[in-house]
């Protein structure tokens, strides 16, 4: 697989704090979204943006992030689902 296009996480907020999983491409990070969704979970796709300094920048989300939800994080390790 193209490590280049794993450019996008999911990031679930539960009582324990944001678990991060990922990396994974487009279409696998909105299937995993989706999931979270229909479970009512609170969940956010974010992408790598590259450039002079990579950043997280949130794509979709859904549930009660706090603040806008929209501000960009710095690159962070991510996880694999198991």
């Amino acid at each position: 697989m193209d490590g280049s296009r794993l450019k996008y996480r999911v990031e679930v907020r539960s009582a324990g704090g944001i678990e991060r999983y990922g990396p994974f491409n487009e279409q696998k990070a909105r299937e995993f979204f989706e999931v979270e969704e229909s479970l009512g979970e609170t969940a956010r796709i974010l992408q790598l943006e590259e450039g002079i300094r990579e950043a997280w920048r949130v794509v979709s989300g859904c549930g009660d992030w706090g603040g806008d939800g929209e501000e960009p994080y710095g690159v962070q390790g991510t996880t694999a689902p198991q």
